[in-house]
């Protein structure tokens, strides 16, 4: 099973078209927030695909949730923008949150930067920026779900 994760999408419609495009036939996806309402772009704009999403520190008014999980493929995955935990200081507090709830991976954003990390038996996985980074390029992550496990990849866009 496959699932792409996209954050801090800032509204750029022509990354928003081009991961509805390129990425019609992933079962699932997951938005970490700053701008929600390009989750509902890409829900609208990729019908066969169940966009899971939480609101990001941008997202002021939304109601939509700060933490979700989700288990795939007997793997609890934890959606979060980050900036609850801090994930511009430390991962710490993101790898703590995961261990606590027994999750195999913990999706955040927040940073703009790309990053997949493996530790103590926990992927912290932040896909970068699709809409805006003065930190490098535009990207998502894809992950790659299954019984035994996941296994993310930084995709540029």
């Amino acid at each position: 099973m496959r699932a792409l994760v996209v954050s801090d999408s800032h509204g750029n419609k022509s990354s928003l078209k081009k991961i509805a495009r390129d990425y019609a036939d992933v079962p699932h996806l997951f938005h970490l927030g700053d701008y929600v309402q390009d989750a509902y772009y890409l829900a609208r704009h990729m019908p066969n695909t169940a966009v899971l999403n939480v609101k990001g520190n941008c997202d002021f008014n939304s109601p939509d949730p700060e933490f979700e999980e989700i288990t795939l493929q007997g793997n609890k995955i934890i959606l979060t923008h980050g900036h609850l935990l801090k994930a511009k200081f430390s991962y710490d507090r993101l790898l703590y949150y995961a261990a606590e709830r027994g999750a195999k991976a913990i999706l955040f954003g927040h940073t703009h930067i790309a990053c997949t990390e493996y530790t103590d038996g926990i992927w912290l996985i932040n896909p970068g920026s699709a809409g805006e980074n003065g930190r490098g390029p535009l990207s998502v992550a894809l992950l790659v779900i299954s019984p035994a496990g996941v296994v993310p990849k930084i995709i540029e866009i």
